[in-house]
């Protein structure tokens, strides 16, 4: 397991190796194309984040001690920008996933972010931190 500041900053020197955005942009949705089909089962209410534009679905689970993510949206960007936080999201030690913050996103320096898309990328970060929430409540009830 890596630091938030370590994964998000790899993802950060990643992109820094392209020179334009075109590059940048065709890496990103490469990552998003990348995402494993999600079961559409799990494309619900539950799973849906509500304050996004387009349609995100997340399903977080716990396995192996630490947080499984899927995630899938009808929106290439934002699966692609999904794909991101799955990285960053299987990668860090369970108790980080509240310290999360999408810095790192504007980091990427691949767009200036329309107020509706920044809300976007809020509401995501919200549902991921509730359902992380959710699932370490159960853990600690649960033993």
């Amino acid at each position: 397991m890596k630091t938030i500041d370590a994964i998000t900053q790899e993802i950060v020197a990643e992109f820094a190796q392209f020179d334009s955005v075109d590059e940048k942009y065709v890496h990103l949705f490469t990552l998003g194309d990348s995402l494993p089909p999600m079961d559409p089962s799990l494309k619900n209410e539950v799973n849906r984040v509500q304050g996004c534009q387009s349609k995100l679905w997340f399903q977080l689970q716990w396995k192996d001690d630490h947080f499984h993510l899927q995630a899938d949206s009808d929106s290439s960007v934002i699966k692609a920008i999904s794909a991101l936080l799955v990285r960053v999201v299987e990668n860090i030690p369970p108790g980080e996933l509240q310290d999360l913050n999408l810095e790192f996103i504007d980091e990427l320096k691949i767009w200036k972010l329309a107020s509706e898309r920044n809300n976007g990328l809020v509401a995501m970060l919200e549902h991921l931190k509730r359902q992380a929430a959710e699932l370490q409540s159960k853990k600690a009830a649960h033993g």
